[in-house]
């Protein structure tokens, strides 16, 4: 990642709009997007609908970044993420999508770039509606650490546990740390 300069940039959390979803592992996407709001100090959220996304503005140096919360269910996330890149003009090496992983181990995460969806839907509707899948990937790890193994579709809707919460508090800055150590190079 180069650094930001004159340009807008495009941090997407995923995750499902319903109240009842908002602890779910599958928004850890969105609620990664809201810990940027608060430590960059981001304009507050406030509704566009043309994009289907909660929108927050974050003024750096030389640089604009739109954080964005879709508002339409995960599976279609393409819909929205396709309408905040014309709507803010931003180019698509320029966009970061925050996603949960359920092949990761809860406490990592990866950053990825041109990568398929490896089955996760929300990013199979994205390249689907971007025609591509030049953009970068935060997969922030949620499965748990018993020896059982669930399947994603179950495992997605279930809430953390205290102590998964806790390792996410200590988690979210070493993310937000390797953030800024890309894009000041």
């Amino acid at each position: 990642m180069k650094k930001f300069m004159n340009k807008n940039y495009l941090f997407i959390g995923l995750g499902n709009p319903d109240k009842k979803y908002e602890k779910n592992r599958h928004n850890i996407g969105s609620n990664f997007v809201m810990f940027l709001e608060k430590e960059w100090r981001g304009s507050g959220w406030e509704k566009n609908k043309k994009c289907f996304a909660e929108i927050s503005y974050v003024d750096k140096k030389n640089e604009r970044i739109i954080l964005a919360k879709p508002m339409i269910f995960m599976n279609n996330s393409g819909k929205s993420v396709v309408q905040l890149k014309k709507f803010y003009n931003v180019l698509l090496k320029n966009i970061f999508i925050v996603q949960d992983d359920s092949d990761i181990s809860l406490g990592n995460f990866k950053i990825s770039y041109d990568r398929r969806s490896a089955g996760h839907n929300g990013i199979k509707s994205i390249i689907n509606y971007l025609k591509s899948k030049a953009f970068y990937r935060i997969r922030i790890g949620i499965r748990p650490f018993s020896k059982k193994r669930e399947k994603a579709n179950k495992l997605v809707l279930k809430n953390f546990t205290q102590r998964e919460n806790k390792i996410l508090e200590k988690l979210f800055p070493t993310i937000l740390e390797e953030i800024n150590n890309k894009t000041e190079k």
